[in-house]
């Protein structure tokens, strides 16, 4: 105790040192005198000082109003620092006087060390108790240490009613607040850059760990201090909440819980114990976030004194050589001793050290309707620009200056477009966050165990989709913990782990953004399914059907292999939704994998974005159409040795020897009315066919013509035509007219006989 007691000295005598050059606007110093308070903090929960804590907690929240500007004048902190100096003397010498600390206290304008309760009867009660115990002995320079530990336990073990209420409060208040922590986190998961959230979740975390500390729970006292040291970084800005460090704070309160309930079981039979819980793994993990915070993207202080010319190369090795003999001491602190450095330039390097520090990026709330109405605009822009550049007059111009002009304003158009397409973006790491709290609720309510993984939560969505993909998210992750995922009982039978795993997942693909769900369950029971379909009417009797059509038929309005009815599944109401919400409103496909005994992957592929496309324009008997450029594989001008039929009905081109099923456009929309007897249709090998692909899936389409590449707006085609198969929107073309754009997945289940 008394080394801790002495480190502690070291730290104050150092935080005195710096209180000199300290002034109420100079924000990086005073953050650099709350760290060393913090450091302080640290070493007076270590000495097991109730006294300490108390005095360093008040200079800390003193120090804090100074930073927030509620206080302008140091000079009582700077007085608390010169006193708390002879108290930690005296204490160390054995003479510590309550009066002393009363003294500091108020001068700080604590009067008492709120939120702490205030035995005094209490502690009364214990002095004149141990005053009067003739078997106490007397404490001597030969006594032994052992005697002396032993004495600092007694309180504890002779515990009087009045400490047990005491205690008994500290409970039932500290439990009310980690149930306030528990709602304020799941609100954290949501929007993880509320301050007022952060401030609501930090506010209990603080409170137990004054408490914890006055009544000497030193593992409680440990852990709500690093949990509000993460908070405080949260509330100031220099930290960033991430999902990571979410569950860190909810991992903390279930922590605090178990053992503060251990308390409690213990105060009725027993001196109270926080129990066997081994904090230091979780503790380890909260200082690892928060040094990997504070480390990034910072640059060295002696490297930003360098480069402003205020001290030399070898200063600033001489100091580096000394701060590696002297750990802990700061580079500053040892430039400014070695008068290497005036105090000025130290705080003015410390100021621009903060603007390197990659403070958390600023955000601001946009209506989506205002920003669909910019994309719109800037659409409509690029449309008036590509008429411009088609002007007749422009393209014949020799004017090299107007020339310059018009390729400068295509490419400031592009620009435009590609930022007003990045607006529409956002990472899908919200909407996974939701799902770690249904996950929870969930595996409760079902009596299960089960871990939610997650990956590629930074991958980038349309903010449109965002709202229509939760829904269906949540029935998916509803029936993977349901149906998917066995009983632990269950699973440990199969020889699996007792706790189930969903794999949450998203990736970009092929121009598609990619969401799977997959679980380690027992699987789909096709042979179920296909009873229940049967009896259901969906199927019939004897009829075969492929893996991948059983799966499907899961998504059927009304179906559930559910032998009985929960609050969570079973009304087979959810997985039509789903395929609804999916395919019909995403224009994106859903596929079903899933073996026996091993689990089920569901996986959805939805278009990147539903506003602005690269498209590849086509004729086809003089009608324009739009293939997206992320679908076209290959085009080429066929061979007539090239082209086959199939019983004279099916139309297969040979592509780089694998033949591959052909569509001829102008029949699938009924152009042949502008084919003539004078002008008959032309064969295959007289035209052009485009290679595209779907979704592992190839095709040939037949057209006359290809016109160029342009990046093109999507329109709806409104309520009449939306549903016309094979077209998936509208834009308007260059010239002003329209061409219909391809739905290249629609076409393939034409040709491929699919609904």
């Amino acid at each position: 105790m008394d080394n801790t007691l002495k480190k502690l000295l070291e730290q104050i005598d150092s935080l005195a040192l710096r209180s000199v050059m300290l002034e109420p606007g100079d924000i990086p110093g005073l953050g650099e005198a709350l760290k060393n308070l913090e450091a302080m903090e640290q070493l007076s929960v270590e000495a097991q000082d109730h006294r300490l804590i108390s005095v360093v907690g008040a200079m800390k929240e003193y120090l804090e109003k100074v930073i927030l500007g509620e206080e302008l004048d140091l000079s009582p902190f700077e007085k608390g620092i010169s006193q708390l100096q002879e108290i930690t003397r005296n204490i160390l010498a054995g003479t510590g006087s309550d009066k002393q600390i009363a003294s500091l206290l108020s001068s700080l304008g604590c009067e008492k060390p709120t939120p702490h309760p205030a035995p005094t009867k209490a502690q009364t009660n214990e002095k004149k108790q141990v005053e009067k115990s003739p078997q106490e002995p007397n404490a001597t320079e030969g006594g032994s240490k052992g005697n002396k530990k032993d004495r600092e336990q007694e309180p504890r073990a002779q515990l009087r009613q009045e400490d047990r209420e005491i205690i008994a409060d500290f409970v039932t208040e500290s439990l009310e607040n980690l149930g306030t922590i528990e709602v304020k986190v799941m609100d954290l998961e949501q929007d993880p850059t509320d301050l007022e959230t952060i401030n609501a979740i930090f506010r209990p975390f603080h409170t137990i760990k004054g408490v914890s500390g006055f009544l000497n729970f030193t593992k409680i006292n440990h852990l709500a201090h690093i949990s509000e040291n993460l908070l405080d970084r949260a509330r100031n800005g220099s930290l960033h909440m991430d999902a990571e460090m979410v569950d860190l704070v909810l991992e903390s309160a279930d922590t605090l819980k178990k053992m503060i309930e251990s308390v409690h079981a213990s105060l009725e039979t027993e001196s109270p114990k926080e129990g066997p819980t081994d904090i230091g793994p979780l503790i380890a993990r909260i200082e690892h976030c928060i040094k990997q915070a504070e480390g990034l993207d910072k640059k060295p202080l002696g490297e930003i004194l360098l480069s402003k010319g205020a001290v030399s190369e070898k200063d600033v090795k001489s100091a580096l050589e000394t701060q590696k003999q002297e750990k802990g001491r700061k580079i500053g602190e040892i430039l400014v001793e070695e008068n290497k450095v005036a105090p000025k330039e130290v705080v003015s390097a410390l100021r621009e050290q903060k603007r390197f520090s990659g403070p958390v990026a600023l955000s601001v709330k946009i209506d989506t309707r205002k920003l669909d109405s910019v994309v719109d605009m800037v659409g409509e822009l690029a449309i008036a620009q590509s008429i411009l550049r088609q002007n007749e007059v422009i393209r014949t111009s020799r004017d090299r200056n107007l020339d310059r002009i018009s390729s400068q304003l295509s490419q400031i158009t592009s620009e435009l477009q590609r930022t007003a397409m990045a607006l529409r973006m956002e990472p899908i790491k919200n909407t996974f966050q939701k799902m770690l709290r249904l996950v929870r609720d969930l595996a409760k309510k079902a009596g299960k165990e089960v871990q939610l993984v997650m990956s590629g939560e930074d991958t980038e969505i349309d903010r449109n989709m965002v709202e229509e993909i939760y829904e269906p998210m949540v029935h998916m992750i509803r029936n993977s913990v349901d149906h998917g995922l066995e009983t632990p009982q269950e699973r440990e039978k199969a020889g699996k782990p007792r706790r189930g795993s969903i794999f949450l997942r998203a990736y970009h693909k092929g121009g598609d953004i990619v969401i799977e769900i997959e679980d380690d369950g027992k699987g789909l029971d096709r042979e179920k399914i296909l009873e229940k379909a049967v009896a259901n009417g969906l199927v019939k009797q004897g009829q075969k059907l492929t893996d991948a059509e059983i799966n499907n038929l899961i998504f059927h309005p009304g179906f559930s292999t559910a032998e009985k009815i929960t609050d969570i599944s079973g009304r087979g109401v959810g997985m039509d939704v789903v395929k609804s919400k999916i395919v019909e409103t995403l224009k994106g496909r859903l596929d079903v994998h899933s073996t026996p005994g091993k689990g089920t992957t569901v996986t959805i592929r939805l278009p990147l974005t539903l506003a602005i496309m690269d498209g590849m324009v086509i004729s086809v008997s003089r009608q324009r159409y739009i293939i997206p450029t992320l679908n076209i594989q290959e085009s080429f001008k066929p061979r007539e040795t090239d082209y086959h039929t199939l019983n004279d009905k099916g139309e297969m081109m040979l592509v780089r020897n694998k033949l591959v099923p052909l569509i001829r456009l102008d029949r699938l929309f009924n152009h042949n009315g502008n084919m003539s007897e004078d002008k008959p249709e032309r064969p295959p090998w007289e035209r052009l066919v485009v290679v595209v692909e779907n979704q592992e899936r190839k095709l040939c389409l037949l057209i006359d013509e290809l016109l160029g590449k342009e990046e093109v707006v999507i329109k709806s085609l409104g309520g009449w035509l939306k549903n016309v198969k094979g077209i998936a929107g509208g834009a308007i073309m260059g010239d002003g007219r329209v061409g219909l754009i391809l739905d290249i997945g629609g076409i393939l289940n034409i040709a491929f006989g699919e609904q």
